[in-house]
């Protein structure tokens, strides 16, 4: 490829290239044109700054790029028209003269054609001034190879940029609708680059282009496909930022990212001044950061305009585009809260290839495993060649259909015959296509490159954690023989046949060539004798592979890789699959109609993995599957009926079924006090809300509110919890471990533990299902693995918990000199314990950045510890016995609203429980629910049930609710580090409240009850709450020489009782009076109150205490008086 340096011919583009610049001056003929052409780049060794510099040396000729200038009708010209300008990679150049009322018709003309004329009338505020008010038209012009603009002309999107670009001119916000596979993940950023966004030689464009993405993977794939179709060295032009990760330079003019760094960045710079335009794509989703993003931008938007409108304002308007892939646009657009005027709406038509949807008449509703196994073998025994990809609801159910694929289809083709068909016209089985469609035989093409080269990792590393909880129900086996599941004339495989979906735009020729390219790309061309077929027909050889999040890396990867000569790909998966996908040579998809999906009950507090029906729209995404590189055919394991009936249209936003309270604390970090009055594209639910507010007050995140209608302000630890990239429990507990955790000088600190316990606690359990251990067929080698497996992983186990258990993991694995191998031998998940370390990394970086002694105001004193060194964070060694017990107490903190308590024989037999035999396991009574919830099996803790825990989460499953995440702790530590949720009682009279020289504190013990079931504490040594009383008990200690020990040679002078706390008859003495007077109204009941106030008034009290002194001792404490203030000030500091 060639771009065009400054001053220099620059070379033609594509067509669809030049007729963009002309119609683009078309529409403003008016206007100077403003053409960049980028220079070509030279290797990533050698690579410069990403535009040319305005100091470069002219050259003596220098012409500029050739553009098509249509003639008044609208018809392009055959004449070039050349446009001159300075030697410099940014040019400012003026058209070549032409009729300027031709060039108003033909501006009138593309309008009309557009549909674009009145569009952008009326006032809006998401619309701006038309394309003839907003100044030169901008250009980058961009140079690609052939390659790419063959593959780049395919794309439906490319078609429609004129469209595109057009409603973003007139408009400040942009819905954007385009089926997956149109292409407008890679194109529409570089629309707007070629557009000049990004561009630092166009002061009003010169911001970053931000895009962003849901998952990581697919922002850093979407980032190298760009780079690669603009010929640059990723980091250069094209970079991104994802959470462990960030390739940018300063020359980075598109910047792609996930959603959360986008709001990290907003929470600093509400503006978002480094941005020209914003990108939100894969909206459909509904993701959590999404729709608060969405929220945000909505009011970001107008305030940028507003204030561009200012002349001395440097601020310019932002571009927003919002493109999602369903047609669910009502939550967009017509949400007047979040834009009081509609966006205009553009529509991107895909072209997906015709898929044959085949419903069951019967829906299966227990064994729906066994169901796809009969399928899958008939369409293997009787179908075409071609990929068959199945969708199962878990991990467990996946791995169980692979090893019974295997084993039956390998038999089968062992001893059963083949079907014979007519080279070149397959003829498909009677019962599995009675009505097959003209085109639908065709199958699959090469791997989709539409939405980018690496898109097909997009799903495999996001939102797929729900298939590790194991404990939802699971279809059974069928025990059918594989003769029985082959036999012909089944009755459950009766099928319906719905009318093709998609397949618009082609013709049959090109549905041919998909069918030889197809063919072609399997090694399956027609063959010329009519005997013979292909060994991957009817009863051939298959090549079964699984795919789920929690599979390794390498093993995900395989399913891209060419079968074996001779074999069938058949990929079973979950929801992992559904988008952004695409496995070459899919041509059958099998759907179950289910996923196992997290439901959130009470919100928030229990958490239930359920396999429920999937939405209308996820089937339309699995069933396109099988068209996204050829025709194909989806069969449905449930009827029409069924699906019209039960399937829910969408499937609900992620802010109706989550926790809220990180959401809560960012955006009163973000001065959003009226949570509930913020524009979310869909609110949530006030329940949730009102629980996220209740969960953060409980952490001490939150003031309790005085008032149910006052909104709940921040507390300085809250503001300190929202600057940490996790979670607000994670964070409190973090912050805890600074306030208590000392360090000597032989040891490491424990706030470095409670960052690697954040971590840690932020992933998936480091551990492998030992249940999911195979034998490789042999049942033996199984149970003989899976023992082995118990054995490996009980070395990490914790006798105080599972967190614990999870730290000690990931202290092994950052010290092993080989993680892989010490995955491998201890049955760990590789790629948790990645993700752990990774974040353990970031985690530290963002604590040394802002160490928790620099966070003023925490609870009311300063931390002990003094953050963390370079040295603090590498490799830690096994947390000691004092490190345990400070991280036990942290835990607490962070979770303090889930702690459980062990439930006595004697409280089951006042319940009129009688404890029997049968019942074995413990159970425990959360402090917030009336139900009673149990261990684990596989908790560290199950065996020793202690008798106050916490826990990460509440898991319901079909026996009982059980606690995840479990750790034993000390019923003492709630009154410290859980005190929104205690109730305590007055001070006690015995022992009596007294002062404490070491705490330099008027304390008193109190009774203690938490919770909603005041389970009862330990007493409570605490400050005194009455200030009176406080005042009172300091005045006895400082006459007794307990505050300030030169005055015990007065002990015994005094002309008033010493205890100010005796009663009334001690106050009836007008000294004694006076003194307690003086000492309340300056507010003086410690040590360092008083200093403080000496400081000011050295002579303060002093006429006082005379006076409360025998004659004879007056002129000695007169005397001494210097002395009392020095030995204030003293003890004070």
């Amino acid at each position: 490829m060639h771009h065009q340096q400054a001053g220099l011919a620059l070379p033609e583009g594509s067509q669809l290239e030049r007729e963009r610049h002309v119609q683009a001056a078309e529409l403003d003929p008016l206007s100077a044109s403003q053409v960049v052409p980028i220079g070509t780049h030279p290797p990533a060794h050698q690579q410069t700054a990403a535009f040319a510099s305005e100091e470069q040396d002219e050259v003596e000729e220098a012409a500029a790029p050739a553009v098509h200038m249509p003639e008044a009708d609208g018809s392009p010209s055959a004449k070039r028209q050349k446009m001159s300008g300075p030697a410099s990679g940014f040019t400012d150049s003026d058209l070549a003269p032409q009729p300027i009322e031709a060039a108003r018709m033909v501006a009138a003309a593309t309008k009309n054609a557009l549909g674009l004329t009145g569009s952008s009338t009326g006032d809006s505020a998401v619309r701006t001034a038309s394309p003839l008010d907003s100044g030169p038209v901008r250009v980058v012009h961009v140079q690609r190879r052939d390659d790419i603009e063959a593959v780049r002309a395919g794309l439906p999107v490319t078609g429609m940029e004129q469209e595109v670009m057009e409603a973003l001119l007139q408009n400040d916000v942009v819905v954007l609708c385009g089926e997956t596979g149109c292409g407008k993940t890679t194109q529409v950023p570089q629309f707007l680059y070629e557009a000049g966004y990004g561009c630092p030689s166009f002061p009003e464009r010169s911001g970053m282009i931000g895009v962003t993405q849901p998952r990581r993977v697919a922002a850093v794939s979407t980032a190298t496909r760009v780079a690669d179709e603009l010929d640059t060295s990723l980091g250069q032009i094209v970079g991104y930022q994802v959470r462990y990760d960030r390739r940018l330079s300063q020359q980075t003019a598109l910047k792609f990212m996930t959603d959360g760094i986008l709001l990290r960045e907003l929470q600093e710079d509400f503006l978002l001044s480094k941005y020209s335009s914003i990108i939100i794509d894969e909206a459909h989703e509904r993701s959590l950061n999404t729709d608060l993003l969405l929220g945000l931008l909505s009011r970001v938007v107008p305030l940028r305009r507003a204030m561009s409108q200012d002349p001395q304002s440097s601020v310019q308007p932002l571009k927003l585009l919002i493109m999602s892939a369903t047609l669910r646009m009502d939550d967009f657009t017509g949400n007047r809260r979040l834009f009081p005027t509609p966006p205009p709406l553009v529509h991107v038509p895909a072209r997906q290839y015709p898929v044959t949807l085949h419903f069951n008449r019967r829906t299966e509703l227990d064994d729906f495993v066994g169901a796809a196994y009969q399928k899958v073998c008939k369409i293997h025994r009787q179908l075409p060649p071609g990929g068959i990809l199945v969708f199962l609801t878990g991990q467990q159910e996946v791995e169980q259909l692979c090893k019974r694929l295997r084993q039956g289809l390998q038999l089968a083709a062992a001893r059963l015959p083949r079907p014979h068909h007519k080279a070149g016209m397959p003829e498909p089985a009677q019962a599995l296509l009675p009505q097959q469609q003209q085109g639908g035989e065709a199958t699959c093409g090469a791997t989709d490159n539409q939405e980018g080269g690496n898109d097909d990792l997009d799903d495999l590393y996001g939102g797929d954690a729900l298939e590790a909880a194991g404990e939802a129900a699971v279809g059974s086996v069928s025990s059918d023989t594989d003769a029985e599941v082959m036999s012909e004339g089944d009755g459950d495989s009766e099928e319906e046949d719905l009318p093709v979906l998609g397949g618009e735009g082609f013709t049959p020729e090109e549905l041919a060539q998909a069918e030889q390219q197809f063919s072609a790309q399997l090694g399956t061309a027609k063959a010329e004798d009519k005997s013979t077929h292909n060994a991957t027909e009817g009863t051939g050889l298959v090549h079964v592979l699984p795919l789920y999040a929690n599979l390794p890396r390498t093993a995900q990867t395989r399913v891209f890789e060419n079968p074996p000569a001779g074999s069938r790909l058949i990929v079973v998966a979950t929801n992992v699959a559904e988008t952004s996908l695409t496995i070459p040579g899919m041509r059958y998809v099998v759907d179950a109609g289910r996923s196992k999906q997290k439901i959130l009950e009470g919100g928030g507090a229990l958490a239930q993995y359920d396999v429920r029906w999937i939405s209308k729209a996820s089937a339309q995404q699995r069933a396109g599957r099988s068209g996204r590189t050829g025709p194909g055919h989806c069969y449905r394991l449930y009827s029409s009926a069924h699906f019209n009936d039960t399937f829910p249209a969408h499937t609900p936003p992620e802010i109706l079924n989550t926790s809220l309270e990180g959401l809560v604390l960012l955006m009163k970090a973000m001065h959003v006090d009226k949570v509930p009055h913020f524009p979310f594209p869909t609110p949530p639910e006030a329940e949730a809300l009102l629980a996220a507010q209740k969960c953060l007050v409980s952490l001490s995140a939150l003031h309790p509110a005085s008032h149910p209608s006052t909104p709940l302000g921040l507390t300085p630890l809250g503001r300190a919890m929202s600057y940490y990239p996790i979670t607000p429990r994670h964070a409190r507990m973090l912050l805890q471990a600074a306030l208590d955790g000392k360090a000597s000088k032989k040891r490491r600190p424990v706030v470095a533990y409670a960052v690697a316990l954040a971590a840690a606690l932020s992933v998936d359990s480091p551990f492998i299902h030992v249940d999911a251990i195979t034998g490789e067929g042999d049942e033996e080698e199984a149970k003989r693995r899976r023992q082995s497996a118990r054995g490996y992983q009980k070395k990490f186990h914790s006798s105080h918990g599972d967190a614990i258990t999870a730290l000690n993991v990931l202290c092994a694995y950052e010290q092993s000199p080989s993680p892989d191998s010490f995955c491998r031998q201890n049955y760990l998940h590789a790629r948790n314990l990645r993700e752990m370390a990774a974040l353990h990394a970031q985690l530290n970086r963002a604590v040394m950045q802002r160490p928790p002694d620099q966070q003023e105001g925490l609870m009311g004193r300063a931390p002990h510890s003094k953050g963390l060194s370079e040295e603090d964070a590498k490799g830690l060694p096994a947390a000691s016995a004092f490190v345990v017990q400070e991280l036990r107490q942290a835990l607490a903190a962070g979770w303090a609203d889930q702690v459980a308590r062990r439930v006595r024989a004697h409280e089951q037999v006042a319940e009129g429980e009688q404890a029997s035999g049968k019942r074995r396991a413990v159970r425990y009574q959360t402090c917030s629910r009336d139900d009673f919830v149990f261990l684990h099996p596989r908790s560290s803790l199950h065996s020793t049930a202690p008798e106050f825990v916490v826990y990460t989460q509440l898991i319901s499953t079909a026996k009982r609710p059980y606690m995840a995440g479990v750790t034993a702790i000390e019923a003492s530590s709630l009154s410290e580090v859980a005190k929104p949720l205690c109730i305590w009682s007055s001070p006690l009279l015995d022992p009596p409240p007294s002062y404490s020289p070491v705490s330099d504190a008027v304390q008193c013990w109190r009774h203690v009850t938490f919770g909603k079931h005041d389970w009862p504490l330990p007493a409570v040594l605490m400050t005194h709450p009455d200030a009176e009383a406080r005042t009172a008990v300091f005045a006895t200690a400082l006459l007794q020489g307990k505050v300030l020990p030169v005055l015990q040679d007065f002990k015994n002078a005094w002309s008033v009782p010493t205890n100010m706390t005796a009663g009334k008859g001690s106050l009836q003495q007008i000294q004694a009076a006076e003194l307690l007077h003086a000492l309340m109204q300056q507010g003086i009941d410690s040590r360092e109150s008083l200093a403080k106030t000496w400081r000011k008034e050295p002579v303060l009290l002093q006429r006082h205490l005379l006076e409360c002194l025998r004659k004879g001792k007056r002129q000695t404490l007169m005397k001494k008086w210097p002395q009392v203030l020095a030995e204030a000030f003293q003890v004070a500091d």
